[in-house]
């Protein structure tokens, strides 16, 4: 009987295997799923501080491909600078108005599905909005945001064969 640390199940080698790799990011992803509710949730009441404090600061916010001018917003600044502009074209638009559908786990990917009654601020006509974002952790910290239609434009684009998406709502 050896003396010695005794190496976790699924290695080989002191070298994690892919099974090994998978269990380690399910017991770390469903600690992404915190940080993007907390942070989303602070997004959705405008409180820009607390959102942006889950943020890696050279952060970025994709907007969705279909936008009239679809853009990329870098760093704090520059989310912050977007908040600014949807909140010019909707009124209320941070008055806690987002209603989160699920938060989907997909290990370093969270997709969040989301729908809101918005008022236009200018036309004063409300539409109702159903969106999807995709927010990617890493080190615990949210990197990058991408809008998305639907859920499942999502979920196809940023999860991987073999992956079984977990819910948590």
């Amino acid at each position: 009987m050896g003396v010695g640390p005794t190496l976790p199940p699924g290695t080989a080698g002191g070298k994690a295997t892919a099974a090994a790799q998978l269990a380690i990011l399910h017991l770390l992803s469903p600690k992404n799923v915190e940080i993007v509710r907390r942070s989303m949730e602070a997004f959705a009441r405008g409180d820009l501080d607390a959102f942006l404090a889950a943020h890696h600061p050279d952060t970025e916010w994709r907007t969705a491909a279909d936008e009239p001018a679809p853009q990329t917003y870098s760093g704090c600044d520059g989310i912050r600078r977007f908040a600014a502009e949807i909140s010019e074209t909707w009124a209320g638009r941070f008055d806690d108005i987002m209603e989160f559908e699920d938060f989907i786990d997909l290990g370093d990917w969270v997709v969040v599905p989301w729908t809101a009654r918005m008022r236009g601020r200018g036309s004063g006509i409300e539409v109702d909005v159903n969106e999807t974002y995709a927010v990617r952790v890493e080190d615990g910290l949210i990197v990058r945001v991408h809008e998305y239609r639907t859920r499942q434009e999502a979920i196809d684009a940023v999860g991987r064969p073999g992956d079984t998406p977990h819910t948590s709502r």
